[in-house]
Order: C-alpha cells, then sequence, then structure tokens
C-alpha cells in the first residue's frame, strides 16, 4: 500500500465566509476596518457614505494617513487569511496595541458589498492597488484558483490606504432598510463608544502597550442621503462621561493589588478618597488575575432631583450642542450605559452595549435595590493587557473574550471594585436622606404596634374641633381607655411575631452554615456505614478461631465507631440552639459557655484554616438573653471572620474574644486578624443588605444586630489598625 500525501485546499467562498459569518453585524464590520487604520498609526481615519440614485449604488470609503502598504506586504500578509504577522508584532511602530491580530478583519469589507477596492502607498514604495469582485468568491472555485490582479506604479500621492466598498444595484428602500436614520445613528454610536476617553486612552502607556500613544481621531460622513441626513460628524466621546454622580478609577495589578480613587461630584470642594486593598478571590481555583487592569467607573443616580443636577453640570445635546431637558437627559444616558472593555484606545465588542450587562449588575440590584447599583447606571471603561499578559483572549467572531479563568477574574475584580463604590454612594445617600431608610425589623414591627402616636394625633384633631372642652375630654378619655386595651393585646401580638422572626433568623444562621454540618457529618457516616460489616466478620472469624491480630482490629474498630457516634451526637448538640422550633426563652445564661459552643461550630473550618482562637471571658460571667439568640450573634461574627481570612493574605490569624464588666453590663470585644473592613463606612455595618463581599447578601452580620437589639443590648464596629474589631454590650445577668 503506497501513501500519498495530500493538502487541505480551501474554497474560494471562505473569503465571504470569514467576512459575513464570522461578524456579528454592519457595525462590527465597520469597526473593524477602523481598527486597521489604528493598526497603521493613522492619526485621521475618514469614513464616507455616498448613495448615488442614478447609479443604484452605495460606496462606503474608508481613508487613513497611516503608514500604507507595499506591494510585498499587500501580497504575502493582506492577501493571507489568519496570518500572524500582527500576533507576531503586537505593537506598531508608535507602540500602539495592534487590534487586528487575527489576520481576518480586512475581510470584514465582505459584510458591507459586492466589491472591494484597495488602494495604499507606503511612504517610499509605489502605489498599489486591486480590486477584489466578491462574486468570484462565490463559485465552486478553489481559492487557489482565483487570480487577483495587482497594479503598481508611481504616483504622486500622500502615504495611506483608501479602501473602497461597492453596493450595486441598491435601491432608496434598501438604503432605508440597511442604513436608514435608526441605523445611521446607531453607527454614531458604535464609532463614538468605540474610542476610550482621552484619560482612560491615557492609561494605556501604564500597561506596556508602547512609549508613545498617539491621537486618533475618526470622521463620518453621508452624501446624497434623503432627508438632508447629509453631514460630517466629529465622533468623540460624549460629554456626559465627565458629568458622574460618583466615581471610582485606578488600577489593579497582576497580584490583585488595588489601587484606587473615589470620588463624589455631589458634594462641593470634596475632596478625593485614595484607597489600597487586596482583591481578594473566593475561589482561587477558578479565578486567575488577568495582569494589569485600569479601571474607570462613572455612576449617574436616576431620580429627578440626580438628573436635574447633570444637566446643571453642563449635558448637552452630543449631535447639535444645544441644553437639553430631563426627558432628553435621560435618552442620552440611556443610550451611552454600559461597562466598556478596551485594548488600548478601541473598545472590545460587545462589553459596553447597553443591552448586555455582563457583570450582571441589575440581577444584583433586584436583590437589594437600595445598595446596589444598575446596569443603566454606570458608564464603565476598563483597559486590559494584550492576550500573553492578560490571558483574555478574543473570540474569532469578534463578539466578546473567551471566558476563561482569567475573564472570570476579571469579573469578580472589577465587582469588588464596584462595591467600594457602592459601599460609599449608600453610606451618602443615608446620610442625606436621599436613599430608602432601611429600618431594621424590630423598629419596622415597633413601628406597626405603636398605638401612642394614634392616640396623641387623634387628640390633636380633637380638640381642633369646634365642640365644648368638656365633651372633648370625654371622648379622648374613651378612646384612651379603649386603646390601652386594644395596647395590651398587641403588646403579646408584638412578642409573638418578634419571637417567630428570631426563629427564622436562627434558621438563616443555620442554613449559611449547612456546609460545614455535610462536611463534618460525611466523615462519621462513611464510618458508620462501613465499619459495623467489617466488625461482623471479624467477630465471625474470632468465634471460630481466635487471632491476636484481628481482635486488635476489632478493639481499634469498635472505638472508631463510638467516637464518630459522639461525633454526631456533638454535632447535634452544636446546632441545638439554632434548630429549635420553640420560641427562645431569655433568662440568664454562662457567657463563657455559649461562645465556647459557637466556636466548637466552626472546628473543622478553624483547624483547616489554621486560625488561632483566645478567648479570655471570665467563667462567672452570665449575662440576660438566650443560647438562640447567643449563637446567632457568635456564628455570624465567626463566620464572616474565617470568610475574610481564608481569602487573605495574612500568615497570622488569630480571633480574639475579650470581656469587661461594669455596673449594669457586659462588654466583649471580638476582633480578628484579617483584611479588615478597608475604609467601608462603619455606621451602616449592619443594615440589611449591606455586604462588603462582591457577592454577598448582607444578611450574616443584619443578624447579628436584629438579634443583639432583641435581648437589649447593642453592637457596633471599631476602626482598626488591623483586621475588624466589633464591640458588643449586653445586660449583665443577676
Amino acid at each position: 500500500m503506497t501513501d500519498k500525501k495530500y493538502k487541505i485546499r480551501p474554497s474560494a467562498r471562505l473569503i465571504k465566509t470569514i467576512g459575513k459569518d464570522l461578524v456579528k453585524d454592519k457595525y462590527a464590520a465597520v469597526v473593524e476596518l477602523v481598527k486597521n487604520s489604528y493598526d497603521a498609526d493613522a492619526s485621521i481615519c475618514e469614513i464616507k457614505f455616498i448613495f448615488d440614485e442614478n447609479e443604484s449604488s452605495l460606496t462606503i470609503s474608508i481613508s487613513d494617513n497611516g503608514h500604507g502598504m507595499s506591494l510585498d506586504t499587500v501580497v504575502n500578509k493582506w492577501m493571507v487569511p489568519a496570518t500572524s504577522d500582527k500576533l507576531n508584532r503586537k505593537e506598531s511602530p508608535e507602540g500602539r496595541p495592534l487590534q487586528g491580530r487575527k489576520g481576518i478583519g480586512r475581510f470584514a469589507a465582505a459584510a458591507l458589498g459586492d466589491r472591494i477596492y484597495l488602494q495604499t502607498k507606503e511612504n517610499s514604495e509605489k502605489e498599489v492597488s486591486l480590486l477584489l469582485d466578491l462574486n468570484d468568491f462565490s463559485s465552486d472555485k478553489l481559492l487557489e484558483d482565483v487570480d487577483l490582479i495587482i497594479d503598481e506604479g508611481d504616483v504622486d500621492s500622500d502615504e495611506g490606504t483608501y479602501l473602497e466598498i461597492v453596493n450595486e444595484n441598491y435601491s432608496l428602500l434598501n438604503l432605508e432598510e440597511e442604513w436608514g436614520e435608526k441605523f445611521r445613528s446607531q453607527l454614531i454610536l458604535e464609532l463614538k463608544k468605540l474610542l476610550a476617553p482621552n484619560d482612560v486612552a491615557k492609561s494605556s502607556k501604564k500597561l506596556g502597550y508602547g512609549k508613545v500613544i498617539s491621537k486618533f481621531n475618526v470622521k463620518l460622513e453621508f452624501e446624497n442621503f434623503p432627508n438632508d441626513y447629509n453631514e460630517v460628524f466629529d465622533i468623540k466621546p460624549f460629554n456626559i462621561v465627565d458629568l458622574f454622580d460618583y466615581r471610582v478609577y485606578g488600577s489593579i495589578d497582576e497580584k490583585g493589588h488595588l489601587e484606587a480613587k473615589y470620588v463624589n461630584q455631589n458634594t462641593p470642594n470634596l475632596k478625593p478618597e485614595i484607597f489600597k486593598r487586596d482583591i481578594l478571590f473566593e475561589s482561587k481555583i477558578d479565578h486567575l488575575f488577568p495582569g494589569k487592569v485600569m479601571f474607570d467607573f462613572r455612576v449617574f443616580d436616576r431620580d429627578p432631583e440626580s438628573i436635574e443636577q447633570l444637566i446643571n453640570r453642563g449635558l448637552k445635546d452630543p449631535i447639535n450642542g444645544e441644553n437639553v431637558g430631563k426627558r432628553k437627559a435621560r435618552d442620552i444616558l440611556n443610550e451611552y450605559y454600559g461597562v466598556s472593555i478596551f485594548r488600548g484606545d478601541f473598545r472590545v465588542r460587545p462589553y459596553g452595549d447597553r443591552d448586555y450587562d455582563w457583570l450582571e449588575l441589575d440581577k444584583k440590584r433586584v436583590q437589594n435595590p437600595s445598595f446596589k447599583i444598575g446596569h443603566n447606571q454606570v458608564i464603565g471603561f476598563v483597559n486590559i493587557q494584550s492576550e500573553e499578559y492578560s490571558k483574555l483572549e478574543e473570540k474569532s467572531a469578534r463578539d466578546g473574550l473567551l471566558e476563561n479563568n482569567a475573564f472570570l477574574g476579571l469579573k469578580f475584580s472589577l465587582l469588588s471594585i464596584l462595591n467600594e463604590l457602592e459601599v460609599r454612594r449608600y453610606s451618602y445617600r443615608e446620610k442625606v436622606n436621599k436613599g430608602r431608610k432601611t429600618k431594621t425589623i424590630e423598629e419596622t414591627i415597633g413601628d406597626l404596634f405603636d398605638l401612642d402616636t394614634v392616640s396623641t394625633s387623634v387628640s390633636s384633631k380633637i380638640e381642633n374641633l369646634e365642640i365644648p372642652a368638656s365633651e372633648a375630654q370625654k371622648v379622648i378619655k374613651i378612646i384612651d381607655k379603649e386603646l390601652d386595651k386594644k395596647k395590651k393585646s398587641s403588646e403579646k401580638e408584638l412578642k409573638k411575631i418578634q419571637e417567630t422572626i428570631a426563629l427564622y433568623q436562627g434558621q438563616a444562621t443555620l442554613g449559611k452554615i449547612t456546609q460545614l454540618f455535610l462536611h463534618e457529618g460525611r466523615k462519621h457516616i462513611k464510618a458508620i456505614n462501613e465499619i459495623p460489616p467489617r466488625i461482623n466478620r471479624w467477630v465471625e472469624k474470632l468465634l471460630k478461631l481466635y487471632d491476636e491480630d484481628l481482635h486488635g482490629k476489632l478493639k481499634d474498630r469498635s472505638q472508631m465507631l463510638v467516637n464518630s457516634s459522639k461525633a454526631f451526637s456533638l454535632l447535634f448538640k452544636r446546632i441545638e440552639p439554632l434548630s429549635s422550633t420553640r420560641r427562645p426563652s431569655r433568662r440568664d445564661i454562662n457567657l463563657l459557655q455559649e461562645i465556647n459552643s459557637s466556636f466548637m461550630i466552626f472546628e473543622s473550618e478553624l483547624e483547616k484554616f489554621n486560625i488561632e482562637v483566645e478567648i479570655d471571658v471570665d467563667k462567672k460571667i452570665s449575662i440576660y438573653g438566650s443560647s438562640f439568640d447567643l449563637t446567632t450573634i457568635f456564628s455570624n461574627l465567626i463566620e464572616n471572620s474565617i470568610y475574610w481570612m481564608k481569602l487573605g493574605k495574612e500568615k497570622t490569624r488569630n480571633i480574639n474574644v475579650e470581656a469587661f464588666v461594669n455596673e449594669d453590663f457586659v462588654e466583649i470585644y471580638f476582633s480578628d486578624t484579617g483584611p479588615g473592613f478597608q475604609g467601608a463606612n462603619l455606621e451602616l455595618m449592619f443594615e440589611p443588605g449591606f455586604s462588603m463581599k462582591s457577592n454577598g447578601t448582607g444578611l450574616g452580620l443584619a443578624l447579628v444586630g436584629e438579634s443583639i437589639l432583641r435581648i437589649g443590648g447593642e453592637v457596633r464596629a471599631l476602626k482598626s489598625e488591623v483586621g475588624a474589631e466589633f464591640l458588643l454590650k449586653f445586660k449583665k445577668g443577676l
């Protein structure tokens, strides 16, 4: 048998396939061609749409003053699909990060027309021109069988490239369907969002993209279009990006160290807040730091007062430059919101499209609307490094980045940064009464059952009526008497509701730590399932013939079974206070015993992460409360400390509990050596929904606050140089 060698021979249709099928839409096709001008170090790229009704044609031209191409470049690079030229070069001569690294972007022209004409000249070379009739690439020919004629001549012209795409048999109806006013406006928006604002583009230099990043301008022109839509647009980002309410911007290095500034424009002359910290991944297996990242998030409140402030800061119509009203202001914000990703000066589509909430901000906001910001409130810019540094790879179809570990790491990091802004925004809005005022559950229920305000309100209204004072007093006395009866029965109902809520909150805490019990219990279940059959077999053997070695195994396994049984009993004993279905009774209880019981719940986790526990509490101290409430309080504090310390880089991991007794109260200082509160507003730490975790629910510390209030105590977070620190006050027992 003779082996023969064969070659893969692509069909001529490949050119149209990679041009049309691998490009998301016509806007993406224009963007790909603009990127080629950028890669050529052009300072200006001009796009023209020329409609000729007499010739029934639409011509789209893209010209630039870049360095152009020689005959060798056209033949051996431009005409080679998927060439590795830009992938190998990585940067242009001026240091721009090359955008078209897949080697197929120029064929996007196939999505825009039927015939492509190229005219290009490198500085000292002859002018090169060629014509591609895409009909030649629709037949069953092989790609190698399609002949192309390239002209080369001495022409007195400037350096640069001119690309012309012609659509034949093109009617007014075609024009309206493909490039009507709606589509032209969308193209303008796409081009405006394509280019990064100046301060964002400057960050390219910090990402190692070269020493010089020269300016790149784009102009768009429409000629002979109906309805007098014949204008020249100088493509620049909207000025709305500078009119934000809140802003956080800065950088993350390749090791996850964050340096950022927070700005609030609602308060004049307020200095930016500078903060630094490490991004802490919850899963170090699934997440990878995506190299160096520059970020800039501008956030806008959308209530009527904030929209008015947006206009007062100087918002103008991006087309005609005129002043705008509230509706137009909202329309502009609606057009431009989204979080964009850039490589150098250029946006990676579709990140930044208003219908693509890739950070899932709206999903998170639904769970906590007063704290979280929505997708339509943020205009964000994220600048990433090239693929070899960031591991963030673009898909061939130009529809985003591969969702690998580096991409997951990028998302997590950005959500952590936005959470820093959300914390500060929430704090500000609470102080100026802009946010939805959050009450504890205890306060809300107390207000519902507060009949004293009803009595006062009714009394004042009766006194204002035109009736004799003596008669008014009689009516008031009758009302007060009835309200007093109602108040006594309401107090009983209030207590029942509070106790029921306490049960639910305890079970919520139990739900949070269920994973611990599943992990702990699984190994004991394994022992209980596997050991008894072995013991039975060994007993039968021993009855027939004594074996000292077998007898030793039997004793050893029997003891393991006893140990597992005891461990199971202890496991259930630990969670008993939280799993109770009875209303918690309050009494004098031993503080040290309750603290030790709470730490026992997390025994395996503390050991796993090498966390040392130091408890300095006198065994004689008693406080007024219930095991139920104290277990809820301390288990949530401990769980929170373990979470942050296992993510942190601190070598020493400690949790310390100290108690001090005064005349009426017992004060407890609970502290750890984790990353601490990192600039968070300490006053809001126990608000429902408030969380320093990027994906947190804000449940844990809220449960601590609710539980301690219920037994007449207090809790607050303290400023600390190292780690997190809380001060808890309880009523002293008798």
